[in-house]
């Protein structure tokens, strides 16, 4: 397949399908299926290298796409569950949260090899990666607590108590704060990554999953999955300002990196909603394919 047109592109995994949509984001549409591992959940774009990084809970593998060519180079066996995944900033390091191994394996994207492996607690659901790199954010989801991991030592910092069952792990564009989305208490929390406290505790919907934050408008979006919402917090107050309906069980959220617009991935519906963050409305809904997940950073060019 030729190098497509170059343009800002979302990266779906659809759980039911076994595979990949990828929607240019100019046109809202639909322009490749990509066949990956199966019953795929988590998604980790890097711009860096021009690839995504899908996780295959069901499979035991992640899967790298070629974003280029939207093609698959290839599948990576990864420990008994990897579910939570996320790439760093410069492009040259995967991590992946294993779910039943309770560790975060690590996978050199240039050999596209794991290289190592990081003791944590245990169902380790979200990761998050620090602006500068040194550092990843991993939520463990039934010891409901948050790990701060230094990735050069590959040693555990700092352990952080939050809500009941942690799950989407999000930070802040200048990486002062972390967001945590408590599925079973419906709460999120705020720590100030400074030292490493809880700052905050703010009530949202029911089962909120992951976040996206909007720095322009200083507001945060939640996918809350038993409400079929997704819960708008204006940072400065720390206050709900909106609950906007989307599809059936949202899951995967982010921001776009250049429009004011939040895309939310719907599972039972399968479709995505996309979000004008201006005034707080869908303005799009988009057909995917069956049970899209898009757990993680799904944004990146081609």
């Amino acid at each position: 397949m030729p190098a497509l047109q170059a343009g800002t592109f979302a990266y779906i995994t659809n759980q039911g399908a076994d595979n990949v949509t990828v929607l240019d984001t100019a046109n809202n549409k639909k322009v490749a299926a990509i066949a990956v591992g199966h019953r795929p959940a988590g998604i980790a774009v890097s711009r860096a290298d021009a690839r995504a990084y899908v996780s295959n809970p069901e499979s035991k593998e992640v899967s790298i796409i070629d974003t280029n060519k939207h093609t698959l180079i290839k599948n990576i066996p990864v420990g008994d569950g990897p579910v939570g995944i996320a790439v760093n900033n410069a492009g040259t390091l995967v991590f992946v949260a294993d779910w039943y191994q309770h560790a975060i394996f690590i996978l050199d994207t240039r050999s596209m090899e794991i290289i190592g492996t990081i003791p944590v607690g245990h169902s380790p659901a979200g990761i998050a990666v620090a602006p500068d790199d040194k550092h990843i954010y991993v939520s463990n989801r039934d010891d409901n607590n948050l790990m701060v991991i230094d990735v050069a030592a590959r040693k555990v910092l700092s352990t952080i108590a939050v809500g009941k069952a942690p799950f989407g792990v999000t930070v802040s564009a200048k990486g002062d704060r972390l967001y945590v989305a408590n599925v079973q208490s419906s709460d999120l929390s705020i720590i100030d990554t400074q030292n490493n406290s809880v700052i905050a505790t703010i009530a949202v919907g029911s089962f909120p999953y992951a976040s996206a934050e909007d720095s322009a408008h200083n507001r945060l979006y939640v996918t809350n999955q038993h409400d079929s919402t997704v819960s708008v917090i204006d940072l400065a107050s720390g206050k709900n300002v909106r609950t906007i309906e989307v599809g059936e069980y949202p899951e995967g959220i982010d921001m776009h990196p250049t429009e004011p617009q939040i895309y939310v991935a719907d599972w039972f519906d399968d479709k995505v909603s996309v979000i004008d963050t201006n005034t707080m409305t869908v303005i799009k809904e988009i057909g995917t394919d069956s049970g899209s997940r898009a757990f993680g950073k799904f944004f990146g060019p081609h």
